[in-house]
């Protein structure tokens, strides 16, 4: 299991996430700003956030936290 920081740019300026998943992945429409990362637990989605407003700060092996 990962601990991704994230930082998402909203109307209301940078909000901070932590997300735990074992993996991401990015889905994109001939863009690499255009799509989302997608964020999974096995096979399960966790969550969702746009490619555009959306910055990985930091990845972390939880394990270890």
């Amino acid at each position: 299991m990962k601990k991704y920081q994230l930082h998402v740019i909203d109307g209301n300026g940078v909000r901070p996430y932590t997300v735990y998943a074992e993996y991401f992945s990015n889905t994109t429409n001939n863009s690499t700003s255009s799509g989302f990362y997608s964020f999974y637990d096995d096979k399960e989605l966790v969550a969702c956030y746009p490619i555009s407003r959306t910055i990985i700060v930091s990845i972390e092996n939880a394990d270890e936290i």
